[in-house]
């Protein structure tokens, strides 16, 4: 993010775990009427993601596979399925399995990812991959500020 702001570009970080935000009820209301009728934090970060130009999703590997508040907010993305097509899209995996087996671990979400993107019709500029086991390990990455800076090249083109 400090490399977009520091471009000119406006960057907001959403932490999925202090929003309110809802399971999906299989309803879909949201494929009649693009609106979701579960009423929570998702209202506002619609808004914020429609204004937006490219989104970045961002979760550790649970599993092989992206956390379930990941999971749950992809899945409330239905709403937008449509009006969100062409925005820029990218991604940051982050697993605690280091080696081939993390390696493994994490390309299976970032795959998943860029399947996700694919289906909303977003532009897929690229992702971001890490071993890390606690939120501060990441910045001790070596050339990690680069990976970010291009990263966030890509997304601001």
């Amino acid at each position: 993010m400090a490399a977009a702001e520091r471009r000119g570009a406006k960057a907001e970080l959403i932490v999925l775990r202090d929003k309110d935000i809802r399971i999906c009820d299989g309803c879909l209301t949201c494929e009649k009427t693009s609106a979701c009728h579960v009423k929570d934090d998702m209202q506002e970060i619609y808004s914020k993601i429609l204004s937006a130009d490219a989104v970045v999703l961002g979760s550790p590997t649970y599993f092989d596979a992206p956390t379930s508040l990941a999971m749950n907010f992809i899945a409330r993305m239905y709403p937008l399925y449509g009006p969100i097509k062409g925005k820029r899209f990218a991604s940051v995996v982050v697993g605690q399995v280091p080696g081939d087996e993390g390696a493994a671990s994490r390309g299976k979400v970032e795959d998943y990812f860029k399947s996700i993107a694919n289906t909303f019709g977003l532009d897929h500029v690229g992702s971001v991959s890490v071993t890390a086991r606690d939120p501060n390990d990441a910045s001790k990455i070596p050339h990690i500020e680069k990976r970010c800076q291009d990263l966030t090249t890509k997304i601001l083109k």
